[in-house]
């Protein structure tokens, strides 16, 4: 590597797919900040606005510069749905949106964000306009009615927020490379849990088919957040691929939309 090293800034970074990268990051000889609720580099909690808001400050103020920020942050709780929805969406867009003016003075600024696979279940399209809309009140008010359906909307959101922010004039219409990926199945303490047990198995199975023989660890998913997050990444823009083994083709088939 030459030059100054590239920042980047994980959320999540202390478990599963993001520590994974960070570690990933680190090896090559990058600068990682992580974020996440302990045993990171800075303590936070995402669900909480004024808390992303004193990270953000933080951040800017203390960091020479941010080359990619990887939204790995993300919880899955059937009981808590006010809070899934706070995590895996705003903790994403509301941080990344205080973020981008420092990015966008980095020479090859690029952004990272974790879908899932659960973005093709049936959403709560209130839940999701709602994030949409960036209110988060009214969303985790829906949230917290249905937690079942609360992580996959707030997955569904997600998604759809890359898509319609990416190419626009504040992401790459200032040379910010947004991107995401949906991971399938990925052997993490939220998925551990469910695959441990035989029936859990293939229950998990049965929703989430898969054309492998086995699920994913972190490390297998880290190389391609990677490069996403690279300056090696100079046309990828509003891109969410899948990463889960053909979960995706064996649930909607051969139509690639």
């Amino acid at each position: 590597m030459t030059g100054r090293p590239r920042i980047t800034i994980i959320t999540g970074a202390a478990s599963g797919i993001g520590r994974a990268v960070s570690n990933l990051l680190a090896g090559r000889g990058e600068r990682v900040i992580g974020v996440d609720l302990n045993g990171a580099d800075i303590a936070a909690d995402l669900a909480d606005d004024a808390v992303r808001a004193k990270l953000a400050t933080h951040l800017l103020t203390e960091l020479p510069q941010i080359d990619a920020v990887i939204s790995c942050a993300g919880v899955s709780l059937p009981d808590d749905g006010a809070r899934t929805v706070s995590v895996n969406f705003f903790g994403a867009t509301r941080l990344l949106t205080r973020l981008l003016p420092r990015l966008t003075e980095a020479p090859a600024p690029r952004v990272v964000v974790i879908s899932s696979i659960a973005s093709l279940f049936p959403p709560d399209r209130e839940l999701v306009d709602c994030c949409l809309a960036d209110d988060e009140a009214r969303a985790r008010l829906i949230g917290a009615r249905d937690g079942n359906k609360a992580y996959a909307s707030s997955k569904r959101a997600l998604t759809q927020w890359i898509r319609r922010t990416a190419t626009g004039a504040d992401f790459a219409g200032r040379g910010v490379l947004l991107n995401g990926i949906a991971p399938g199945t990925i052997k993490t303490a939220m998925a551990n849990p469910i695959l441990a047990n035989p029936e859990g198995r293939a229950m998990l199975a049965k929703a989430v088919p898969i054309a492998l023989g086995d699920y994913a660890d972190p490390g297998e998913i880290a190389p391609l957040i990677a490069f996403l997050a690279s300056a090696d990444n100079r046309f990828m823009v509003g891109q969410v691929p899948f990463v889960d083994g053909g979960s995706d083709v064996l649930l909607r088939g051969d139509e690639p939309l």
